[in-house]
């Protein structure tokens, strides 16, 4: 039970990881900076956070060293839906995805595992999320992103 407990608090804690990310990311597309209290408090997960804060001064840089390493920390926490939920807003840019995701997949623990559970249950949907005007196209073109991300890894 003591098991089961912290494994789902890590999980929690990721996910909050995952979502303090997300703002600081996009604080920082907007050119603001916020630092909280909170986030002096963690040292291990702001470390890296702090060092983005310091290369602010070069944008094209920073952004592709964040998007790298958001990629990395969602593979190696096994964080599938966060994995989704980055996919997903960022699917406009397939060919960024496809160059980032197989090397990536490498740093799961158990890739087909990972991958099986970032598609879900998508493919047990009825007939209506394959209509053609349906708002699950998005995340049908996740699914088989994902798939063809698992088959072009290294």
């Amino acid at each position: 039970a003591v098991e089961t407990f912290k494994r789902h608090y890590d999980d929690l804690q990721s996910h909050m990881d995952y979502i303090k990310n997300a703002i600081d990311s996009s604080l920082k597309s907007k050119g603001i900076t916020a630092e909280s209290p909170s986030s002096r408090s963690q040292s291990p997960r702001n470390d890296a956070s702090g060092e983005t804060v310091a290369a602010t001064q070069s944008p094209p840089k920073e952004t592709c060293e964040t998007v790298a390493e958001k990629v990395e920390r969602l593979w190696e926490l096994m964080c599938s839906k966060g994995l989704r939920r980055y996919m997903y807003s960022n699917i406009s840019d397939r060919a960024k995805l496809i160059e980032e995701l197989p090397a990536a997949l490498k740093l799961a623990k158990e890739p087909a595992n990972f991958v099986l559970e970032c598609i879900g249950k998508f493919y047990l949907q009825g007939r209506k999320a394959y209509a053609s005007d349906s708002h699950m196209i998005p995340a049908r073109q996740v699914s088989l992103l994902i798939l063809e991300s698992f088959l072009l890894m290294p």
